[in-house]
């Protein structure tokens, strides 16, 4: 008599479990009969895909359930409590941002978010070249700092500081054209969200940059003195330099930031 489809999935089935429990492994039906296999399993009807078969979730729950090999934990548990040698726990990691032609950084303790731009809302009769206004960040008014005004550079363009999350252009035909967010995401220019504790009050301020280059770590012996005589722009407030990609990067110092926003603001 003719099996039918159902008797043949049972058989390969059982014969999979059989295999699989013999060698102390999970089932793996999806290798035979399913998509990793020749596609007989009746049940691809139904779940499309081997990963939307409770067969397999429940083979990946046991995985991730299994009990681990004896010496494992403890193995590990000696890896990584031993230190490697020749680590070097000094240093500080910083955040290296462009603003106009100028590299500088932050440190990255400073740093709550790094977010695309969003639209500036200017404060009428308070906004000026340093106070450029407010931003929302999650539902979150905050105030936002031109650091290109504080520093003493060269202004972002003022269709990028001004970037809504949706807004209206016209082409040729004088049609509206919707800009979606994906422009500011793609954008290099970013906005740095930045926050300072004293006792218990903790301070944030928002900084629109041209470039964000990460978060790298630099080691205390790469750090040296601002020169007396500035050479550059922002310097000024920069409590030390290094070199990085060739480049020198300004370490500004987040505490003169905060007091010279706070001079900048009118009163």
């Amino acid at each position: 008599m003719k099996k039918t489809s159902d008797q043949l999935h049972n058989g390969t089935l059982k014969a999979t479990e059989d295999k699989s429990a013999s060698e102390g492994r999970p089932l793996d039906c999806w290798r035979v009969i399913g998509v990793g296999g020749d596609r007989s399993c009746p049940e691809l009807e139904t779940y499309i895909h081997c990963r939307n078969c409770p067969v397999m979730a429940d083979a990946a729950e046991a995985f991730f359930n299994r009990a681990p090999p004896e010496g494992y934990l403890d193995e590990w548990r000696q890896v990584l409590e031993t230190t490697p040698e020749g680590a070097d726990s000094s240093g500080l990691s910083v955040l290296i941002f462009r603003l106009a032609d100028e590299w500088f950084s932050l440190t990255a303790e400073s740093l709550t978010e790094v977010t695309p731009l969003r639209k500036i809302h200017t404060v009428p009769h308070r906004s000026n070249s340093v106070f450029a206004g407010m931003v929302n960040v999650r539902g979150q008014l905050l105030l936002c700092c031109s650091l290109h005004g504080l520093l003493g550079l060269r202004q972002m363009e003022p269709q990028i500081l001004k970037l809504k999350k949706t807004s209206d252009l016209k082409d040729n035909d004088n049609r509206s054209i919707q800009l979606s967010d994906d422009a500011a995401i793609l954008a290099p220019e970013r906005l740095l969200v930045a926050s300072l504790t004293t006792g218990r009050v903790t301070r944030r301020w928002t900084f629109p940059v041209n470039e964000v280059a990460g978060v790298h770590r630099i080691g205390n012996e790469e750090l040296r003195e601002v020169p007396s005589t500035l050479g550059k722009p922002g310097q000024r407030l920069s409590s030390a330099l290094f070199s990085w990609n060739s480049r020198t990067v300004s370490l500004l110092d987040t505490n003169q930031i905060f007091e010279g926003i706070h001079e900048q603001i009118p009163s």
